[in-house]
């Protein structure tokens, strides 16, 4: 065929099928192309022969077992070393007592793990939100309590004072709860933050911060996790506490605004609202702590309180409660208090509005009135009989706290069922003295009472079930 035309040869011959099986020879692998094939196979060897072999499920193919979290790198050392619990002041903290002063390492460690996380709730960036069902989210009350509170009596027991491990000897003019954490603070004239570890009996003392030349008048927690603590003063600056570090820090205030103190406030998660002598209502920042607006009220403001995020309600001499818009900066409506000629304290909570006056009468209203130019309220308690110094409700919006640091014993609770005040607490042998401070816990569990004798009493309100 050799030299002839391919015209000439047939089709079966011009095309050849080779069906022998050859084995393919693997080209020579590079430096370091081993290692890298052990390490394939090790990390998607089992997995792939799984695919292949159909046995894999779907689930199984994105799944990695990273396994259980193990430090990177531990001191041998450290476990055998021994702590002596009276060398300072923090590790005296760490002692129990009728023990031994020598810890191990290990122990210290574990101790002081123990001791933060008392200290310092989880953050609600780190906690994954709970998606609430739709059932859930339209059952309201189901999901709550299913006692109704008594309208007759409330059962009240006596607990230590929050503060008698570090006893203060001044007023006390804050004393308020950690909204997530079983931890408690009381602050006042001594300079001094102090935060104790809630539960009735033990009530240890945890922390304590102290703020030189700074009475404090006024500290609260704040909105956004209680992760920081807002304290004020007759000064022309405020102080931030990080409950993380355990540092205070001094924040500057308005500048060539004298007359603007920061001995009272109100907070929302987004604004830190400072009342003024003459007026002045000072919005910061929750967040960088720096000035965000100045408003001004009609007269000089004597109470303030944050509604929402977007609206803030200012109270103060001729009895008007003004109602703020903070996306326009302007007053929606004036609110006139039945009878009062000047506002002294304001309260809310998911159905009533509650305003003391100078005369020591507490208005109550429906919530909803707070827009009108003016409403007849649902009671008038007339129980007090100087200036109403704070209304505070608790969680659940049944018990409402009022009293006046006038007089002694200047305390009452209001049933918001009967809208009459608890007769059987607190009674003429508990020992308020000048009641300064006032608040529940998260859960109603517990209330606390600062006075002017430096105690922060503590009671347990055995209706409801935890803190």
């Amino acid at each position: 065929m050799l030299g002839g035309r391919i015209e000439d040869v047939a089709d079966r011959d011009l095309f050849m099928i080779d069906t022998k099986q050859t084995t393919a020879v693997p080209a020579p692998r590079e430096e370091g192309e081993d290692e890298e094939a052990e390490l394939t196979e090790e990390l998607f060897g089992q997995l792939e022969s799984k695919f292949q072999d159909g046995e894999a499920g779907e689930e199984e193919l994105f799944v990695i077992d990273r396994g259980e979290k193990r430090p990177v790198w531990c001191d041998e050392d450290e476990g055998e070393r021994e702590v002596e619990l009276g060398d300072s002041n923090i590790t005296k903290k760490l002692k129990i007592v009728d023990e031994n002063k020598t810890l191990t390492g290990r122990q210290l460690e574990e101790r002081l793990r123990n001791q933060y996380t008392k200290i310092h709730a989880t953050p609600n960036w780190a906690t994954k939100p709970k998606q609430q069902s739709a059932l859930l989210a339209s059952t309201g009350s189901l999901t709550q309590t299913s006692k109704t509170l008594p309208t007759k009596k409330l059962a009240v027991s006596r607990c230590k004072n929050l503060n008698f491990r570090k006893a203060a000897n001044c007023v006390i003019k804050s004393l308020e709860f950690h909204p997530s954490a079983t931890v408690g603070f009381v602050a006042g004239y001594s300079k001094s933050l102090d935060l104790f570890e809630v539960d009735g009996e033990n009530n240890r003392h945890l922390h304590r911060q102290h703020f030189p030349n700074f009475p404090i008048d006024c500290a609260r927690f704040t909105k956004s996790g209680g992760e920081e603590v807002i304290l004020g003063s007759k000064r022309p600056h405020f102080y931030t506490f990080d409950l993380n570090k355990c540092t205070g820090t001094k924040m500057a205030g308005v500048r060539n605004k004298p007359s603007l103190h920061y001995k009272n406030f109100s907070l929302s998660s987004q604004y830190i609202g400072f009342q003024g002598q003459d007026g002045m209502f000072a919005l910061f920042s929750a967040i960088d702590k720096q000035i965000v607006k100045c408003v001004t009220h009609r007269t000089r403001i004597n109470c303030s309180m944050f509604v929402d995020e977007h609206h803030f309600v200012t109270g103060g001499q001729g009895g008007f409660l003004t109602y703020w818009d903070t996306r326009t900066w302007k007053p929606i409506s004036d609110f006139q208090d039945e009878g009062a000629l000047h506002c002294t304290a304001v309260g809310l909570s998911d159905r009533h509005l509650a305003v003391g006056s100078d005369s020591g009468v507490v208005n109550i209203y429906n919530r909803d009135e707070l827009l009108q130019r003016s409403a007849t309220p649902l009671r008038a308690v007339m129980n007090l009989t100087t200036s109403v110094g704070s209304v505070t409700f608790n969680s659940t919006g049944e018990l409402l706290a009022i009293s006046s640091k006038e007089v002694k014993q200047a305390l009452r609770l209001v049933n918001l069922h009967s809208l009459h005040c608890v007769p059987n607490w607190p009674t003429g042998k508990t020992p308020l003295n000048y009641v300064n401070s006032v608040n529940f816990s998260p859960n109603s569990g517990y209330i606390g009472v600062g006075s002017s004798k430096g105690q922060a009493l503590l009671y347990r309100l055995n209706h409801y079930p935890s803190f």
